[in-house]
């Protein structure tokens, strides 16, 4: 690094002390900013640290003029840049004097709404966009008020975190300047600040593995420098996030970026409409793209600032929405609302889910891949696709058409359909190149869930006298609606509830909510309650078979880091899936804690399940080793259903022994054997590694007991 210093005169003294006071505290904290070596006594002139003339935006030059086709080199200076960002926010957050903060000390409802007027004014007056102004500001005022709330994920707010603020060293290792704007505020609006700056041209795909990596190290509390190592393989599954404190919901990232974009137009139209700065107006396109992607993938709870924004941006560009689905978990739904487009059959071609060595992987992976190129079934198969969907788009492009829609089916949803998906998707890319915008959804590969909500709910009489323990209210909304919001707020799509006592009633309770827009499925055990792990059993067909599977009772409220427990299974899935999988493979992790129980389950020292104890009565099965309480949630690797099965067929031989004269009931014994999933964990642990998940702030409530339900508190 040079060693040289930079003499600065700043006129403002208030901000002149912001920075000199919060560039000491950072040093403190081992972060990377300038040090400052001297400052006058009227604090109005000072030297610091000369981090040379490198920045990450000259860095990334490249990447921006390939059009956001960042290299390897360009993706690790993000990575630790963003990584980064997360201990300046944590890290530097710790015994801050917020006072000193310029030109305020925390971030409020004041300053969104200073900056959706600034929007307001400078730019959607000026495009004549035609607007109610009172409508308007109503949701301006919602939106002021929801990103205003704080929370346990608030630390420092950087505010200007940008490339042109970060240095780097000769080890390309990122050094930060310009915060003396920072105060206390949500960790999100650093990360989409940098993440979805226009000029930058970030694609999606970066802009979720950024985040994954930001999150992870912001979870994992990395707030020093050295300390930052690689969180690539960290990534929290399926662009869901987590910010170690608090779960960052897709709505509140949504609501975040809504603002930051109106925000940098604002800017955008001022310096570029009235002060006729050439940059500004060469990034207002950009941007206006980025909003338009937004609007597209989600629905803002703001009715009319959506109205009113889409007048600015309509669409232009034909949108192919191609998707992969199963057959037996109902046809795609099309969010255009033009009806579904196009479905193909795939079922006609060979299919690799018949065969073992396929059933855990999917169309994406090599082996599936050339199992189906093998015969050739699919390949002749896909030519006459093409050749429809080659004129199709041609004409709907020719026609000023928005939106098609073409949709693979198959039995699973995980090997033909993807693959068809797939190889559209790139033949499109190929053909049509920019005239099109290719959104790829493989519906059934997405997070995926199992609520277990049959039960008789005997603890909660008599309010289950006539309604499932699912469908009892707890402050205003049932147990079931309050289970899927949680998995919701974690990006969970696709979710099975299995049923038996009232099942009628849970599935109008679904249907009549739309199955609050997730992918629902049922399992039903109407006819016979099979316990936790039989139900587990009989849902086997309803999952896919390539996906971790989240396990959640309908009768738990927590604060559990869902994210991260998925992330668990997901990373050894993908080692799976890239054949690098082992002997000592982890077939599933049970998320537990150090709280008061009297039953335990025993972990050894490698926190691989052992055994399980009553610490009431003395009753152990296994060995013992150090307890800790389970919390029923869990997630399984799907490859450790047949394990499930052969556990079942041992227990059902057994049981359908005892069943002497009723045939019916021995042949439901032995199709569908009743048993806990823990009695399989326990029997299961002795073959591979059943793992502890221990969250060590995990609050819980188990609302299945009628006095816990009313005691409990919304």
């Amino acid at each position: 690094m040079p060693q040289t210093v930079i003499g600065v005169v700043g006129t403002s003294v208030e901000e002149n002390h912001a920075f000199i006071t919060i560039a000491r505290h950072f040093r403190e904290k081992g972060l990377r900013v300038p040090e400052v070596y001297a400052v006058s006594d009227d604090e109005t002139r000072y030297l610091q640290q000369d981090l040379g003339d490198r920045s990450l935006f000259d860095a990334l030059k490249e990447g921006r003029e390939k059009g956001g086709d960042y290299s390897q080199e360009e993706r690790e200076l993000l990575r630790k840049t963003v990584c980064q960002l997360a201990a300046i926010q944590q890290g530097g957050g710790e015994g801050m004097d917020w006072s000193v903060c310029y030109p305020q000390p925390e971030f409020d409802a004041r300053n969104v709404m200073f900056d959706l007027n600034y929007f307001k004014y400078c730019f959607l007056k000026p495009s004549g966009v035609d607007f109610n102004e009172v409508r308007l500001q109503d949701d301006f005022e919602r939106l002021a008020a929801d990103l205003a709330i704080p929370d346990s994920s608030w630390g420092f707010m950087y505010r200007d975190f940008q490339a042109r603020n970060i240095m780097l060293d000769d080890e390309n290792n990122p050094w930060f300047i310009d915060f003396q704007g920072g105060r206390r505020g949500p960790a999100l609006y650093d990360i989409v600040s940098f993440l979805w700056q226009a000029s930058a041209k970030y694609p999606q795909e970066l802009r979720d593995e950024m985040l994954r990596h930001y999150c992870n190290a912001a979870r994992n509390g990395r707030y020093f420098a050295d300390n930052v190592e690689n969180d690539a393989e960290n990534s929290i599954a399926n662009n869901t996030e987590d910010n170690g404190d608090k779960r960052i919901a897709p709505l509140s990232l949504q609501r975040m970026v809504l603002f930051r974009l109106l925000q940098v137009l604002g800017a955008y139209g001022y310096r570029g409409y009235f002060e006729r700065k050439q940059h500004f107006l060469d990034s207002i396109p950009p941007a206006l793209d980025n909003l338009r992607d937004l609007l597209d993938g989600v629905a803002l709870p703001y009715p009319y600032l959506t109205e009113t924004l889409r007048k600015l941006v309509p669409q232009t560009t034909l949108t192919v929405r191609i998707t992969s689905f199963s057959f037996k978990k109902g046809l795609p739904q099309d969010p255009s609302g033009n009806g579904g487009g196009y479905i193909f059959d795939c079922r006609s071609t060979n299919n690799p889910g018949r065969y073992e060595q396929y059933k855990n992987i999917t169309g994406k992976d090599l082996p599936v891949i050339d199992f189906l190129e093998k015969d050739g079934e699919i390949l002749t198969f896909l030519d006459s696709v093409y050749k429809l969907a080659d004129f199709h788009v041609a004409r709907y492009i020719e026609r000023g058409f928005t939106s098609l829609m073409f949709s693979f089916g198959c039995t699973g949803g995980q090997h033909r359909s993807v693959y068809s998906a797939e190889h559209l998707a790139e033949h499109l890319r190929a053909k049509f190149g920019g005239k099109i915008k290719i959104k790829l959804c493989h519906r059934e590969q997405q997070p995926q869930a199992f609520i277990l909500a049959a039960g008789l709910g005997t603890r909660l009489k008599p309010l289950t006298d006539t309604k499932p323990k699912a469908l009892v209210e707890v402050g205003g909304k049932t147990l079931l609606h309050r289970t899927i919001d949680t998995l919701k707020s974690v990006g969970i799509k696709n979710v099975t509830v299995n049923v038996h006592h009232f099942a009628q009633q849970i599935k109008d309770n679904l249907r009549n909510n739309e199955n609050y827009g997730l992918n629902i499925s049922v399992s039903d055990e109407t006819d016979r309650l099979l316990d936790t792990g039989g139900g587990l059993l009989k849902a086997r067909n309803l999952f896919c078979q390539a996906q971790p599977i989240l396990i959640h009772n309908v009768d738990i409220i927590s604060n559990a880091d869902l994210n991260w427990l998925y992330s668990l299974a997901a990373k050894e899935q993908q080692r799976f899936a890239q054949q690098e999988a082992s002997v000592n493979d982890t077939m599933a992790w049970l998320l537990v804690s150090k709280r008061d129980s009297s039953r335990c389950l025993m972990f050894d020292d490698r926190m691989n399940l052992i055994g399980w104890k009553n610490l009431k009565t003395g009753e152990t099965k296994g060995r013992e080793g150090i307890p800790y309480a389970f919390s029923g949630i869990h997630v399984v690797s799907p490859r450790i259903f047949p394990l499930l099965q052969e556990y079942a067929e041992e227990i059902s031989r057994d049981a359908a022994e005892n069943i002497r004269d009723n045939h019916a009931e021995k042949s439901a014994a032995k199709q569908f054997p009743k048993f806990s999933i823990i009695d399989f964990y326990l029997w299961a642990c002795q073959r591979v590694n059943i793992k502890a998940a221990v969250q060590q702030d995990l609050q819980l409530t188990d609302v299945g007991k009628i006095e816990v339900l009313k005691s409990f508190k919304s």
